[in-house]
């Protein structure tokens, strides 16, 4: 979906492990994974520029194949605020794909991880520490627009 997420571009997003257990209340209920054509993918950004090419904030980026995560490996996808009252979107994983993703973000460290949308990269970050059960995508620029991209990756 071409130009669906514009506000995103000059967005400071932050992108945050959460360790196994520290899912939020917010997420209880009924999962919301990606619907069918939808393509989530958290990919690592190789310094080399070895991997598929994409743009982001003027930059061109090589992402690396496979992705560490990808639609199948989503369980829920939400809005949240975060711990600073800021929105932004919650996405848990599938119990099967967390030791896979904790050990792929592990392995990464110190390094630069991507997410994308689409083909579309919505943030980079550099990766703090391995990932558990779920991450934080934070710093959107409202709760209309962080409710607009959780909308078009699940379809609710």
């Amino acid at each position: 979906m071409r130009g669906a997420f514009p506000f995103l571009l000059g967005a400071a997003l932050v992108l945050a492990g959460c360790m196994p257990g520290a899912t939020p209340g917010a997420l209880a209920g009924k999962d919301h994974a990606p619907r069918a054509g939808v393509d989530v993918r958290l990919s690592a950004v190789d310094a080399d520029g070895k991997g598929r090419q994409a743009q982001w904030q003027g930059e061109t980026l090589a992402l690396r194949e496979p992705p560490i995560a990808g639609s199948a490996d989503i369980a829920d996808v939400r809005y949240v605020l975060d711990e600073a009252k800021q929105p932004g979107l919650q996405i848990r994983y599938r119990p099967e794909a967390h030791q896979r993703i904790h050990d792929g973000t592990e392995a990464l460290v110190g390094q630069r991880a991507a997410l994308s949308v689409d083909g579309r990269v919505l943030m980079v970050a550099t990766v703090k520490g391995p990932f558990g059960e779920s991450m934080m995508l934070s710093g959107l620029p409202s709760i209309a627009e962080a409710q607009a991209l959780a909308k078009h990756i699940t379809g609710q």
